[in-house]
This record gives structure tokens, C-alpha cells and sequence, in this order.
């Protein structure tokens, strides 16, 4: 195999690409599926198919069944009776998961015959289960109606790499090494040691094994971030495979070159069109991850292949939300840490805190506004409902409630709380030019804590009023949006009597306004 560095691109009319040479001397130089997992992966892409249908076929295969009751005995599934049967097994995980274990049980089965370094398609796996559960639980937020088939179709997007990790280790790690250094490179290396880009060979692959149609198609398509909200279930499925893949492999690597760019556009490209607001993504991560490690612990993964990589050059991470989410990651490791788990442990010095996004569940106020909130029928209902509940049931002295004005490029103030709101909502209408603070704010797509509005006034757009009737005290933001753009923002802080702002302030107001804009979008595509 020549050096990457020295590589040309093939003459594909006259050089056989790394595709056509493995099609060609199958099986040697292919993983074959066992006769029972073809049968499983037939019968679930069945229809008319039951669970007792594909258990009966996991029960004939030993090694299968073990893997599959040990997935459904996991903390994963929350099962308060004993799994004991594959029917049961199959019933609880679902016809999807059980698609992808089955390959990545095989997979890493076949490692050794292959040759490949089984550490290498273990982390492999691990990041493509996480993407798997990340697009899980991506679905469930946005009410997808099958998140099981998010979860393969996730998982499964990985394939070319699987496939590359088993028959062509020492290219795997040249490829994996590039996309860590400078990923802009990497398709031109793609065709230099393959022949044809990684995606085609992946869908080539998955025809071959004769896995469902919606995922060849997949893999052979190029992804785009849609612009708008995706119009049917196919276009959503594309994008939050696509968001779970990026989003597992920049967390998994931070470090990596380019990593933060990546999470800052899928921030930007694919939260607004399909009406997330960055605090679901964060409780969407933590949650996946944990699943995510239940489920390895199950097929034999070890807990450090889920654990962000440290970067040997000690660089730091300069992009405080990917620090935050790869922080919250660490943590949840270590609170769920048990005795038969890996070892890892989080750095000694953690990134400084950041204010929580998630609240108790015994707040009752919080869990009447959420369940509240769902039952309201009109827009305006709802912005108004969630301003009062953050003056009354979250206790803020002031919240101020303020619209994107269409055509005019600013914003004016339409709901005021708290003393003086009269004259405050008076003098509210700030203009929104291109990086100012008003304007960075309504396009970050998740709440923040100021310490006080004029310091973050640079460009010396708010109205001298309004900065004098606000004064000079710490408070949160935190922007509205439709499915296709933001139309307003919410402030509210203290004031000058009241107690300083905690942790548990920034997470009632996150869990306020998540929960409005998720409302707001269910509003939307109703009418």
C-alpha cells in the first residue's frame, strides 16, 4: 500500500478500486453474516414479521441470544422484570436496535479473523452506537414516529468505516488520522487509496449484505443542512442522522481540527429548521450517552472507547460549548461509575463550571408550567403564560418579553414584568445589526447569563432609557424562535433588591424557554 502523501487518484478505467478487488475475492476478504443474522435482518424489515418470529431465530444462535438478553437487561431499558426469553428480549428492544446489534455483534466476532485491531472497531462501534442513541433520543424530542429506525439508520451510517477497520486496518488508520488533523483532505484521500469515496462503498456494502433500502439510499447520498423545516419523515430522518454522526464524532474527539466549527454549525444549521432549542441538545447528549454505555457494556465495549479522547498535545478547547458538553459527558461517567465498569476518570481540572441546564423533577411549578403549556391552543397564549410563569412561579422580579419587528430590522418590547414595566416596555426598540449583542443572541439558539446590559452593549445601540430604567445588574437571555428563524427574546434578572441569580435560576428560565419555543413549534405546524 503506498504512502497516503504519495497516493494519485487511479485511472478508474483501468485500476481496480478497493471496492471491485473486495467484491471479487468474497468471501475471503469479506465479514459474512451468519445465516441467522441474515434471517433476522430479513424478517425485521418484514412488516407481517412478529417478536416471536425473529426469537425463535435468536434462540438457535447462542452467541446471539446472549448478546441481545444481556441488551434488554441493561439499565437501557428500565425493565422491571427479568428478560429471560429472546422473544421478550426482542419485543422490549424493538425491530431497529435489533438490526444494528446483530451486525456490530458479528463485526467485532469477526475481528480477529480479519486480523483487525479489535480495540480500533470497538471504538468504531462506540461511536457509531453513540450517534445511534443520539439520533434516538433527537427523535423522541422531535416526536419522530419510529426512533428505532433512527437508531439504526444512525448507527449503521458508520459502515464504510466498520467495513475499512476489518479489511483494511492500516488504511482505516490513515484515514482516521487525517480526518483528525485536516478533514478537508480527507475525500481526496478517499479516492486515492480506495479508489471511489468511502460513502459509495459503504452503500455498495450495504446492499451487498441486503441491509434495508432507506439506509443505501442514505449512505450514497450527500448530506445538505435543509434551510427550512423538512417537509416529510424522510428529510427529518436525513438530517438527524446526520446531525447524531457529526455531533457523536466531535464529541468523541474535541480536540480534533475543525471539531468546533462542526459543533457550532450544526448549532446553527440544524437547531432552528427543526425547532431544538441547545438546552434539549444538552439533556439529548447527556441522556444518549448514558444509553449509549449501557448498551456497549452489553456487547463487550469497555466504557473508554465512550469517553471524549484526550488530545496528546494538551490543546486547549477554546469553544466553551463543546468544553461544556464534553464536560457533562466526563460527569456523567463518574456519577454512574460501578465496579465492573472501565476505569476512566475525568480530568483533575475540569473546565469552570457552567450554569446547569436541567432541573429537579420535584419542582412542581416547573412540571405544572411544562404540562400546562402543552394544552395551550394559541401563540400568544403561550408567550404570555410563560412570562407570567417566570415573574410568579419562578420568582424573577422583571422578565421582559420582545419581538422581532418584521421589515424593520429590530426589536421591541411586548411583555414587561415588574416594577417600572410600563416605562421599561416604553423604551425597549433596540435595532438588530449584524454582531450586535441583540442580534448574536436571537441567532445563538440558547440562554446565557449576563452580568450586565450595558458591558454587553459595544456598539452602543440600546437606548440610553432603557439602559437607565434596567440598570446595571447580572441577568439571563435567551432567544424564541419559529421552525425557520428567530422572532423574539425573553430577558429577566432580580433587580437591584433581590437575591443574586444561582444555578437553579439559569435552569428554570432554560427549562422555560425550551419548553415555550418546543410549544411554539407544535403551534406552528398545527396551524
Amino acid at each position: 500500500m503506498p504512502q497516503m502523501e504519495q497516493a494519485a487518484p487511479p485511472d478508474q478505467t483501468t485500476t481496480p478500486s478497493f471496492l471491485e478487488s473486495l467484491l471479487a475475492d468474497a468471501p475471503e476478504t469479506l465479514p459474512i453474516l451468519r445465516q441467522s443474522c441474515i434471517q433476522v435482518l430479513n424478517l425485521t424489515q418484514d412488516k407481517r414479521s412478529s417478536a416471536s418470529d425473529i426469537g425463535d431465530i435468536i434462540k438457535r444462535d447462542q452467541a446471539m441470544m446472549a448478546n441481545i438478553i444481556k441488551i434488554a437487561n441493561s439499565p437501557a431499558y428500565f425493565t422491571r422484570v427479568p428478560v429471560k426469553t429472546s422473544t421478550h428480549a426482542v419485543a422490549l428492544i424493538g425491530f431497529d436496535v435489533i438490526q444494528a446489534m446483530v451486525v456490530a455483534a458479528q463485526l467485532i466476532e469477526q475481528a480477529d479473523a480479519f486480523g483487525a485491531k479489535t480495540s480500533c472497531l470497538k471504538h468504531l462501534l462506540a461511536r457509531a452506537l453513540v450517534a445511534g442513541t443520539q439520533a434516538q433520543e433527537l427523535g423522541k424530542a422531535l416526536n419522530y414516529p419510529e426512533p428505532g429506525f433512527l437508531f439504526t439508520n444512525a448507527m449503521l451510517y458508520s459502515l464504510g468505516d466498520l467495513i475499512l477497520a476489518l479489511c483494511r486496518p492500516e488504511v482505516a488508520e490513515q484515514l482516521e488520522a487525517l480526518r483528525l488533523e485536516d478533514p478537508t483532505k480527507v475525500p481526496k484521500a478517499e479516492l486515492a487509496l480506495l479508489g471511489r469515496p468511502l460513502s459509495t462503498i459503504a452503500a455498495t456494502m450495504a446492499k451487498h449484505w441486503h441491509l434495508p433500502n432507506n439506509l443505501v439510499h442514505l449512505l450514497g447520498k450527500k448530506s445538505v443542512w435543509p434551510k427550512t423545516r423538512p417537509e416529510n419523515d424522510q428529510q427529518i430522518m436525513e438530517g438527524i442522522v446526520r446531525a447524531a454522526n457529526e455531533l457523536s464524532y466531535c464529541l468523541l474527539n474535541p480536540s480534533g481540527s475543525g471539531q468546533e466549527n462542526v459543533l457550532q454549525s450544526l448549532i446553527q444549521h440544524f437547531l432552528p429548521p427543526f425547532s431544538l432549542s441547545y438546552t434539549q441538545l444538552e439533556q439529548t447528549v447527556t441522556k444518549a450517552f448514558m444509553q449509549a454505555s449501557e448498551i456497549a457494556s452489553a456487547i463487550n465495549i469497555p466504557q473508554q472507547h465512550l469517553l471524549p479522547a484526550s488530545d496528546p498535545n494538551h490543546t486547549p478547547m477554546h469553544n466553551q460549548q463543546l468544553q461544556k458538553l464534553t464536560f457533562a459527558i466526563q460527569q456523567t461517567f463518574q456519577c454512574n461509575q460501578t465496579p465492573n465498569q472501565g476505569k476512566s476518570q475525568p480530568p483533575s481540572t475540569p473546565p469552570s463550571p457552567q450554569p446547569q441546564s436541567t432541573v429537579s423533577s420535584t419542582d412542581s411549578q416547573l412540571l405544572e408550567y411544562t404540562l400546562a403549556a402543552m394544552k395551550i391552543r394559541e401563540p400568544s397564549h403561550l408567550l404570555t403564560f410563560a412570562t407570567h410563569a417566570l415573574y410568579t412561579s419562578c420568582g424573577f422580579e422583571r422578565v421582559l418579553l420582545a419581538f422581532v419587528v418584521p421589515g424593520k430590522e429590530k426589536l421591541e418590547a411586548k411583555i414587561c414584568h415588574g416594577s417600572q414595566a410600563d416605562e421599561i416596555q416604553a423604551a425597549f426598540h433596540c435595532p438588530l445589526n449584524k454582531g450586535n449583542f441583540w442580534n448574536h443572541l436571537l441567532y445563538q439558539y440558547q440562554p446565557i447569563q449576563f452580568q450586565s446590559l450595558e458591558d454587553e452593549d459595544t456598539s452602543n445601540e440600546i437606548p440610553t432609557e432603557f439602559l437607565q430604567l434596567w440598570g446595571n445588574y447580572p441577568g439571563l437571555a435567551g432567544s424564541l424562535y419559529a421552525p425557520n428563524k428567530p422572532i423574539g427574546l425573553i430577558l429577566a434578572d432580580r433587580g437591584s433588591s433581590g437575591p443574586p441569580l444561582t444555578d437553579k435560576d439559569f435552569a428554570a428560565f432554560s427549562l422555560v424557554l425550551s419548553q415555550t419555543n418546543a410549544n411554539l413549534a407544535r403551534l406552528t405546524q398545527a396551524h
